[in-house]
């Protein structure tokens, strides 16, 4: 059984994915399910919402992600993030993180801290989801593509899914068979990330 330290250093960012894998979509969705029910949020104001898309439905969310950023990004980054989008469509599925502002706003507090926890909230549903993607043997990326909910730009995921008005998206987690393993990375030394005091 793999201990936390070990798949923690598993969960990498894969950004050349496919659907290579003897993982079923009911086993995947359970386990995220299962993960996630117990992810904590501030005041267990539980605003995170979780779908996750296969199949057709994944294949047009990232056409529509493509189509719109083609007309939003240019030359070298556009060169970089079309295969980013690319290597996304291709994968099995993506986890979409939205946060479900009716629910933000009666967290009891104001609103700059409904929108610090609603964001805490979103990222410990990010984190978790990736380890468990990870610990099924899978790889995956976090993408941030169309979002941004008061100028409208998760219009149309959120159309294209049938989700409510009130839903916000904040990231995208493609998610499939590891193609292409992640690069190595440099790591910031611990002395210096990690104070121990006392």
């Amino acid at each position: 059984m793999t201990n936390f330290k070990e798949l923690a250093s598993k969960r990498r960012t894969v950004y050349h994915l496919g659907r290579n894998t003897e993982v079923s979509q009911e086993e995947i969705s359970n386990y995220l399910s299962q993960v996630l029910q117990e992810v904590p949020t501030a005041f267990n104001s539980q605003t995170s919402r979780i779908v996750i898309v296969f199949g057709d439905k994944h294949e047009a969310l990232w056409q529509e992600i493509y189509n719109v950023q083609e007309q939003v990004l240019a030359g070298d980054m556009w060169d970089m993030m079309s295969g980013v989008i690319q290597g996304a469509q291709a994968g099995l599925g993506t986890v979409l993180f939205f946060e479900d502002r009716d629910q933000v706003a009666q967290m009891p507090t104001n609103s700059e801290r409904q929108e610090a926890y609603k964001q805490n909230n979103s990222a410990n549903n990010q984190y978790a989801a990736w380890l468990a993607l990870a610990e099924l043997g899978l790889g995956a990326s976090l993408q941030h593509f169309n979002i941004g909910y008061a100028q409208g730009f998760d219009k149309s995921i959120k159309e294209l899914l049938d989700l409510p008005a009130s839903y916000e998206l904040v990231a995208q987690m493609p998610f499939g068979s590891v193609e292409t393993p992640a690069q190595e990375k440099d790591y910031l030394a611990t002395e210096e990330k990690i104070q121990v005091i006392g």
